[in-house]
């Protein structure tokens, strides 16, 4: 019996995931971890501001969020790639809700912020607490990749502008764009050759020289081109000056009856945060070979926005853009994340001049180049060539991003896949077994394997999904179709349920009625790898009592050879003629 102290420290380690890894740092990957930092230090302090300004804040919001979240994270978090910080698809949700309540009160606008950050942070501590992260199992991986593919697409339109130096435009991403083309006659050449120039350095560099930091050497460029030949003067967007000071810790002022308001706009962005971001921490966690904890991960979630609320900032959950980043940067834990935070929260106080000269177009091109390894177009060719529901799934998923937006896109991602996991269990696959030659007690599909040899006057069949409400009447189906597909009636049927660890009501009054069915057709039902769960169940239906339990066997070998006997005597089954037979006894 484990001490307590023992289970406190087990506990500690299993919620506070930094006391397991950090203790047990590799410290050759502390110069990957650096580079990354610094290089997504360098996107996240502009990148930061702008989604401040989406979500209605002043600029410093966004770096407060940013800063404070990607530590909380970096602490509780599971995923050793994963940022979670300030994104363009929480900036947008808190607008959305906060914008009708705060009515055009800024201080009452970053009170109410602030409160739905830690507000959707209780709501994901509890969900965690509580093991929901299975929900985000209701996302399959073809609709992952599908999903995560069209989001990269969003995200890389959506910086277009600032590469070509124009105006950008809202919407779905086929708005963007044609936003995008239709802006083009407002094109500034210094800003498209600033864009294609770090393009250029990006793609070379991870071409040529892989080890360095392509995204920082592009970064720096940028930096020092911008201030030799003063861009800014030919009309090259720049970041500009960055407000300094650190963030206050408090609980945000606002009215009791703000609370049921915000709790029904928390809920939609639980949803969504929970979706993006374990999609996104499960595609890197598969990329890296490393097991994520889901619950553990919402727990993460919670507690970054409720730090990132009570340090002034809003609401937050992974960024692909900037993980991607951090990812391409040589990250190797959250390390890199820590050193990101350290940074941001040092140029609040002493380095923001140093960001005042460069483009946007850069850090564009960053974000744009750092996005497009997440359209896996290779996963998607091996699901067209294995499996084309699969195909279509992720296709789908990715056009609903693409022609909606991200939180309508994840609602028909989710639906598809819940959709298909009922259509695949209410359609199982029912196999007819024969006998593999030379191995009695050996039975597989003969579909498959048309040199089985069939049991005359038996039909076996096995179904290979789970027997419940959704498939009872469908599997029932199956068995009469074969049944009156026989060239001769069978004289009885032996069903494999082996697949079922339990019965429902459904299934129960199923298999009663196919007893009754069969039985005015002088057809016997037997039953094969009956769990001991579901022969109680049929026990106390009376299905054993209709059909006998000396019709109830271990496996399918054993019921097999009780029939043959049977029908070689030609006398009624009785239990005393199987029990040696393998016949499960009450």
């Amino acid at each position: 019996m484990p001490t307590l102290e023992r289970r406190v420290k087990d506990q500690i380690k299993r919620h506070v995931p930094i006391t397991v890894w950090l203790p047990n740092y590799n410290r050759p990957d502390l110069r990957g971890d650096l580079i990354s930092g610094m290089t997504v230090w360098g996107l996240t302090v502009p990148v930061a501001m702008a989604f401040a300004g989406l979500a209605g804040l002043p600029p410093e919001s966004g770096l407060y969020a940013a800063a404070v979240s990607m530590i909380a994270y970096a602490i509780f978090g599971t995923s050793l790639h994963l940022r979670v910080t300030a994104s363009s698809t929480m900036s947008v949700m808190s607008a959305a809700v906060v914008a009708p309540l705060a009515g055009g009160n800024v201080e009452r606008y970053i009170a109410l912020s602030a409160a739905l950050a830690i507000v959707v942070g209780v709501f994901l501590l509890v969900a965690g607490i509580i093991h929901l992260g299975f929900i985000s199992d209701f996302l399959s991986k073809s609709v992952i990749t599908g999903f995560v593919f069209g989001l990269a697409l969003n995200i890389a339109v959506g910086q277009l502008p600032k590469v070509f130096g124009v105006p950008g435009t809202s919407g779905n991403f086929f708005q963007q764009v044609y936003g995008l083309l239709g802006n083009l006659s407002e094109m500034n050449p210094y800003t498209l050759a600033v864009g294609a120039l770090a393009l250029a350095i990006i793609y070379l560099i991870k071409r040529f020289v892989p080890q360095l930091p392509s995204g920082l050497v592009a970064l720096g460029l940028g930096i020092v081109v911008s201030s030799v030949f003063h861009l800014s003067e030919k009309g090259v967007i720049v970041i500009g000056s960055i407000p300094t000071g650190l963030p206050s810790f408090g609980l945000p002022s606002i009215s009791l009856s703000d609370l049921p308001l915000l709790a029904v706009g928390a809920v939609g962005i639980v949803f969504l945060a929970v979706g993006e971001s374990i999609g996104a921490a499960r595609s890197f966690a598969a990329k890296y070979r490393y097991e994520i904890d889901p619950n553990q991960e919402i727990i993460a979630y919670g507690a970054a926005n409720i730090a990132a609320g009570f340090f002034q900032g809003f609401t937050v959950d992974a960024s692909l853009s900037v993980s991607a980043t951090a990812d391409e940067g040589g990250a190797k834990t959250q390390l890199s994340a820590l050193v990101t935070a350290a940074m941001v929260l040092l140029t609040l106080v002493l380095l923001s001049p140093i960001f005042r000269t460069l483009p946007d177009a850069v850090l564009g091109c960053i974000v744009i180049a750092a996005v497009v390894g997440l359209m896996n177009v290779n996963e998607l060719k091996r699901y067209y060539n294995s499996n084309r529901s699969d195909f279509v799934l992720a296709v789908t998923a990715l056009f609903g991003v693409l022609f909606t937006d991200v939180l309508e896109g994840l609602v028909i991602a989710v639906t598809l896949s819940l959709v298909i996991i009922l259509y695949r269990a209410s359609r199982p696959y029912v196999a007819r077994l024969g006998q593999v030659p030379g191995q009695p007690d050996t039975y597989t599909d003969l579909a498959r394997h048309p040199e089985n040899q069939s049991i005359t006057g038996l039909l076996i069949v096995r179904l290979d999904a789970p027997l419940y409400f959704l498939n009872a009447n469908v599997a029932r189906g199956q068995f009469m179709e074969m049944i009156n597909e026989s060239r001769t009636k069978p004289k009885a049927i032996l069903i494999d349920l082996g697949a079922s660890a339990d019965l429902d009501i459904a299934s129960l009054d199923m298999l009663n009625s196919l007893v009754i069915e069969l039985g005015e057709m002088n057809i016997e039902v037997y039953l094969a790898q009956v769990r001991g769960g579901v022969r109680d169940r049929l026990r106390k239906a009376g299905i054993i009592a209709d059909i006998g339990e000396d019709h109830i066997f271990r496996g399918v070998g054993a019921a097999v050879r009780s029939f043959q006997q049977r029908s070689a005597r030609g006398q009624a089954p009785t239990a005393a003629g199987s029990a040696d037979q393998g016949a499960v006894q009450p």
